[in-house]
């Protein structure tokens, strides 16, 4: 009868098998799929504060507008201020944001204030993402 040499394999040429690179693989792919919906939730929050964003800068800019237009002085009137009021403001750096400035009524006595407030939507919103109020001094109607 014969035998057949036994080969013995040095440990230094010992590898990984194939079951278990497969193994790794399948493990790697489910933690990945685990993963998976917290990156898809960080896009949609990107997506929605660059949105908001856009239509804070919007409103700040034109509160700004308007506090320059209308400083605390003894010339602003009622009349002016409410002129002032308006809807469907673009944002000029091309967001999509938009802006409408809504004026409060006139005082009963003068000097008073008029309440100011402008509210800010972003590119597909139908309701106010941001809104800012402020007070301007009037003393004329």
């Amino acid at each position: 009868m014969t035998s057949h040499p036994t080969r013995t394999i040095p440990a230094d040429q010992a590898g990984v098998s194939l079951v278990e690179i497969v193994v790794a693989m399948f493990i790697l792919a489910m933690m990945s799929i685990g993963v998976l919906p917290l990156m898809m939730g960080a896009v949609a929050a990107s997506a929605g504060n660059r949105d908001l964003v856009a239509a804070t800068s919007l409103v700040n800019g034109q509160l700004a507008a308007l506090e320059a237009a209308f400083p605390n002085t003894s010339e602003n009137s009622c009349a002016a201020v409410s002129a002032a009021a308006a809807a469907g403001i673009t944002d000029p750096s091309g967001s999509g944001a938009h802006a409408a400035v809504v004026v409060g009524e006139c005082p009963a006595e003068y000097p008073g204030t008029v309440a100011v407030r402008i509210d800010g939507y972003g590119p597909d919103s139908t309701k106010p993402v941001v809104e800012l109020t402020s007070e301007i001094l009037v003393v004329t109607p």
